[in-house]
Order: C-alpha cells, then sequence, then structure tokens
C-alpha cells in the first residue's frame, strides 16, 4: 500500500485553528489584566502628627523608667515607626523620681515595636550630679537606642568628659545602667583621679 501525501488543504485548517487559539488566548489576557484594578501606590504621609509631646514609659511596678519629649512627631503608616524632631530621652533611676541621664539629639526614629530608637544627627549623653553618681557628658552622632536594655552604641567618634578626665575615641557602646563605657578604636584621653 503506497501512501497518500497530505492534502495541502488539511495543513491550512490546522494553521488557521492554531492562530485562532492563539489571537483567542491574547484577548481573554487583555480583558482580564484590564479588569483588574489598578493598585495605587502607599502614602508615606504620617498618619499622626502631633506637636509639643511628652511619653512617659512605666515600669511594671508604675514608676517611670524613661521619658521622651519633643516640639514635633509623625508617626508612618504600615509600622514604618515614627519621626521625632530635637527628641529629648529622659532615663530614671529605679525609684522613678530621680533623671539619671539625658539624651538630646537633632532628630530621631522610633520603631513601631518601640524596641529600637535611632538618635540621628549630633547626640549629647548627660548624666548630672544630681544622679548621686559621677557627671558624665558623651557628645557624639548618630546613635542606636535600645530603651529595654538601656543600651546606646555608635560607630562615630566620640567625645566624653568627666570631673577628673576627657577621652576621644571612635564608636563606643555604653550600657547606661551599668555605668560601663565601651570605646571601640583610636581611644586618646586623659583621667586624674579626684584627691579627697
Amino acid at each position: 500500500m503506497v501512501r497518500q501525501p497530505a492534502p495541502v488543504q488539511g495543513w491550512f485548517y490546522l494553521a488557521g485553528l492554531l492562530l485562532l487559539a492563539g489571537l483567542s488566548y491574547s484577548v481573554l489576557r487583555w480583558v482580564e489584566s484590564s479588569m483588574q484594578k489598578s493598585v495605587a501606590p502607599e502614602s508615606q504621609a504620617p498618619i499622626l502628627v502631633l506637636e509639643r509631646f511628652s511619653a512617659v514609659r512605666m515600669s511594671p511596678t508604675g514608676l517611670r523608667e524613661y521619658v521622651i519629649e519633643a516640639p514635633l512627631l509623625r508617626q508612618l503608616p504600615n509600622q514604618a515607626g515614627t519621626w521625632v524632631e530635637q527628641p529629648l530621652l529622659d532615663w530614671y533611676q529605679p525609684d522613678g523620681a530621680t533623671r539619671e541621664w539625658r539624651l538630646r539629639a537633632e532628630q530621631g526614629w522610633v520603631a513601631a515595636d518601640q524596641q529600637l530608637i535611632r538618635l540621628q544627627g549630633r547626640v549629647v549623653m548627660t548624666r548630672t550630679a544630681e544622679s548621686g553618681k559621677a557627671p558624665v557628658e558623651v557628645t557624639t552622632r548618630d546613635v542606636l537606642v535600645r530603651p529595654t536594655d538601656r543600651y546606646t552604641e555608635t560607630a562615630a567618634p566620640a567625645h566624653a568628659v568627666t570631673p577628673g578626665g576627657e577621652l576621644r575615641a571612635v564608636g563606643l557602646r555604653a550600657y547606661l545602667d551599668r555605668e560601663q563605657l565601651e570605646l571601640l578604636s583610636e581611644v586618646r584621653g586623659y583621667y586624674e583621679p579626684s584627691k579627697h
């Protein structure tokens, strides 16, 4: 038996059906995409703005742990945190009445869960003699703060002044509740013990 060649007309029908199927699929995709709602970009405009505010963090026993004050606060949407202009952060001793440390900055950002604060620009950390401990003033920039741990750190140059000396370093870690200051590199300074 000899095979007969397929008629050319059959191939044209098959090619026409494939072309029609491809065009139908393209039209269906175009209709589906035009029916979908366009998603508007999310706004980064603040959802809350406060002027001249003060917020107090209390301990489980109802005593002040720290207070943050500023002339302007802008809370961002979608758990993006809160921007604070010229923040002032006061940490209190366990009695809730005696201020131990004051941190001032040009600008700050507070994470939505409040576990992290970034103080930006020039930062001054001060402990006065009224705290019952030796006074200290540390001047630096761009400080990361973990409020619940009373911990601060920076990679920027820092300058610390105490009644008996002066220190300069690049980078520091401060454990404010333990009176521990770690100077990370390029440390220079002098110390003169007090004479009693």
